[in-house]
Formats: structure tokens, C-alpha cells, sequence
């Protein structure tokens, strides 16, 4: 979810203070008027949501209504968060955590106090949270499909860890072959058409030329080596009690990882329908490193509010890219943040990665940040923190990214990044 970059006043009139604390089946609310608190419980039915959002709206009389509740509940917040009169503002629960053990030492907690608790916390701080301003519809759009492409991604790395574990108990053979991973061309059509290692093992040379051929795994020498190597293969076991219901797992986990390929690629085609009707898709496709998966979660972690992130600092902490320090008397600790979004994080890390390997001043400055020591996601972390303060000047200027103008920028700030350079700079 995107916010706002910085925290707004409240408005002139006092807004009515709402805590929501959201479970799966049941949900509490508190409101504060004043020194009056208001407090009752919903369902999760859609028509007792519907009925929380006009009770509200009655109850503030029109005044605007300020609604606190916790980050993770990404549910209650898309059914809000288009609502005329509603700002909300979503707190790290690990936040609302530390409020609420200012009060409960013991620990002591019920979902009741939660909601009170996150209601006082914004009626205390109304200027310390940060109210969250929907994106336009085609990012929010671009958004959310990114998340869910990472999610398959996620849930396909799963299903090939489980597949692997288990052709390691009866069929290890397969991991002998060309292919690198289990969802390869080769081994996807070995599991679909023989995943039973004793009927594999006795294909006649042909059939196992054909297939190493339609698959190009190398000359005709090699090629001879891999159809020598299968025949002659020794297996783990015969046993068809072992072998046998394992065989159901395997098929049923192929059919897995091919119906997620096939959400994937449409989930990849609508990304690319979208990004080619956003205005500021050229922003992104543009860099180096960022091709068809990072450009648009790049464009979704800036979003279309200008006004977001007053500078490049703050999304750096904001997305935890800039380190945490510590400080107390002499003491002083640097650490890398890890409360932030996980996801965020992510992006602009993986694409600082991809940069290093495509930008020659990228590459140079990771070089640079290594040589002095530096550990791998160290550097990684630093380059992602420089190229956040240029992503955010082309996002906030709308003014394209020019390679030869940030190599000149950087060599004029670092002058040891000259040696790091290829020789043609």
C-alpha cells in the first residue's frame, strides 16, 4: 500500500477518531468524540461493513472521519480507503505493539482494548501518522498485479523445492540431466511424459536422441554421453510401494507448477497492457536493469501522488533502504532497518542488483563499496540508496533518466569511482 509522504494538520473542524482492529471473522471498533468512547463489534459479512461505514458516517455529522488501524489488514483497507469523508491512517503493527505495552506491561491484550488503543494513538499523534492517499485506479491496478506475480513466484519456488525433495527419494537422475532447474523445458517434459525412472531408463536410443535434440543439449558427442549415462543408470530403488504413490505427488506437482507458469504469463500480459496506457511508464522502461518485472514495481512504489515522499530520504527509510542508527551516550550502532515493507524493500533492492550489471557507474560504485570492505547486500543497499535519490528526482521532475549525466554527476562527486570504470570512460 502507498502513503502519503508527509503527515498532514488535522482538519480545522475535529475529526471523529476511529480504531479498527481487524480479524478474520470479527472486527472491533472504537470511537472517540471528545472524552465520550463508543465501542462495538461487526462481523465480517460484507452487509455489516456496509453497515459500520453508514453508522459512522452518521455518528460524525459530517465532519471528517480519521480512521486508525494496522498495515497488514490490506481487506478493511481496500474497503475503506475509496470512501468520501474516510483517511485513514495504517500504523506498523509493531507500532501499535509498543503503544500498547506502554499501558499493559504484563502483556495482557484482547481485540477490544486494540481498537481503543489505535484510536487514542491517532487522537495523541495526529501529526506524527502519515494518512494514506489512494493511488490513481491503473496504478493501484499495476500494483496489485505486480504483488500477485510475486506471489506466484513465491508459491512456484514452494511447489520446486517440495518436487525436488521428492524425485531426490527415487528418480535423482533427473538432476544429472542439462537443466539447472526443475522447471526447464527438458525435465518438465520428462516428468510429464515419464516421471516413473524404470520406464525412463529403458526408452530406446531414438526416443532419447529426439528428446535431447528438440531440447539442444549439445553436439552429437554429448548428446551420446547423456543417452550412455541413462541407460546405464543405477537407481535408488525398484520398490513400486515406494516408488508408486510417489509418482501421484510428482504428477500432481507438475500440474502445479504448469498451471502457475500459466498465471503467471497472463499476469505478465496484463502488466504490459497496463504500463503501455500509464503516462509515467516511460519513467521506468527506461532504466537500466529494470525490464518488463521491475519497471512497473518501481512505478507502483512511487505511485502517482507527487506529493508522497517530500524527498528521497524519506522513502529511503520509509522503504528500508537507508540503515537505522542507534545512539546513546558514546555509544553508536549502524544497522540495516528491518521494520518496513518487506515487498518495497525488495524492489528497489533486486533492481539496485540489475543495475550494477547493465549501468557502467552502477557496476563501478558496487565495485567501489566492495573493495572497501563492504559485504555483498551491504553494497547493494548503498547503490539502491544512490539510485533512489535519482528514481525519485525523475519521478517527482518527470524528466527521463540520462545515463551519461549521472555518470558525469557521479565521477565529479567520487573521483575514486574513476578507476572502477571501464576503460572507455
Amino acid at each position: 500500500m502507498n502513503q502519503t509522504s508527509n503527515p498532514t494538520k488535522p482538519p480545522s473542524a475535529d475529526p471523529l477518531i476511529v480504531g479498527i482492529d481487524w480479524a478474520d471473522s470479527k472486527h472491533d471498533l472504537t470511537i472517540l468524540q471528545g472524552s465520550k468512547v463508543q465501542h462495538f463489534r461487526i462481523t465480517s459479512d460484507t452487509e455489516d461493513v456496509a453497515e459500520m461505514i453508514d453508522r459512522i458516517t452518521k455518528i460524525a455529522d459530517g465532519r471528517p472521519i480519521a480512521v486508525c488501524l494496522e498495515k497488514g489488514r490490506v481487506r478493511i483497507i481496500y474497503h475503506l480507503m475509496l470512501h468520501e469523508g474516510l483517511t485513514l491512517y495504517p500504523v506498523d503493527p509493531k507500532q501499535a505493539a509498543r503503544y500498547r505495552e506502554s499501558f499493559a506491561s504484563s502483556g495482557a491484550k484482547d481485540d477490544r482494548r486494540d481498537s481503543y488503543y489505535l484510536a487514542r494513538l491517532l487522537a495523541e499523534r495526529p501529526s506524527d501518522l502519515r494518512p494514506m492517499k489512494p493511488d490513481d485506479p491503473l496504478t493501484r491496478k499495476i500494483s496489485l498485479l505486480c504483488q500477485t506475480r510475486r506471489q506466484l513466484v513465491d508459491d512456484k519456488t514452494g511447489v520446486i523445492q517440495q518436487l525436488h525433495a521428492v524425485l531426490k527419494m527415487f528418480f535423482p537422475l533427473l538432476f544429472a540431466l542439462p537443466g539447472a532447474r526443475l522447471d526447464c523445458e527438458l525435465k518438465q517434459e520428462i516428468l510429464r511424459r515419464w516421471p516413473d525412472p524404470r520406464k525412463f531408463i529403458k526408452l530406446n536410443r531414438q526416443t532419447l536422441e529426439k528428446l535431447l535434440r528438440r531440447h539442444r543439449c549439445g553436439s552429437d558427442e554429448q548428446i551420446a554421453g547423456w543417452i550412455e549415462m541413462i541407460r546405464t543408470a543405477r537407481l535408488p530403488s525398484t520398490d513400486a510401494s515406494l516408488i508408486e504413490p510417489l509418482l501421484i505427488r510428482v504428477r500432481t506437482m507438475s500440474e502445479q507448477v504448469k498451471a502457475i507458469d500459466k498465471g503467471i504469463e497472463q499476469l505478465e500480459k496484463e502488466i504490459a497492457t497496463a504500463m503501455n496506457q500509464h503516462p509515467d511508464a516511460k519513467l521506468f522502461t527506461s532504466l537500466p536493469g529494470a525490464g518488463a518485472a521491475l519497471a512497473p514495481r518501481l512505478l507502483a512504489a512511487f505511485g502517482s501522488d507527487r506529493d508522497r515522499w517530500s524527498d528521497a530520504g524519506e522513502l529511503g527509510s520509509y522503504s528500508g533502504i537507508l540503515p537505522v542508527t542507534r545512539q546513546s551516550g558514546k555509544a553508536k550502532h549502524v544497522s540495516r532497518r528491518r521494520a518496513c515493507p518487506a515487498y518495497l524493500k525488495q524492489t528497489f533492492h533486486e533492481f539496485a542488483d540489475c543495475a550494477r550489471k547493465h549501468c557502467d557507474w552502477s557496476g563501478a560504485y558496487y565495485r567501489l563499496q566492495r573493495d572497501r570492505g563492504m559485504a555483498h547486500h551491504a553494497a547493494i543497499r548503498k547503490l539502491a540508496s544512490r539510485w533512489q535519490r535519482i528514481l525519485w528526482s525523475v519521478w517527482r521532475h518527470r524528466q527521463p533518466y540520462d545515463d551519461d549525466r549521472y555518470t558525469e554527476i557521479m565521477k565529479r562527486k567520487l573521483p575514486e569511482l574513476t578507476a572502477f570504470l571501464p576503460t572507455a570512460q
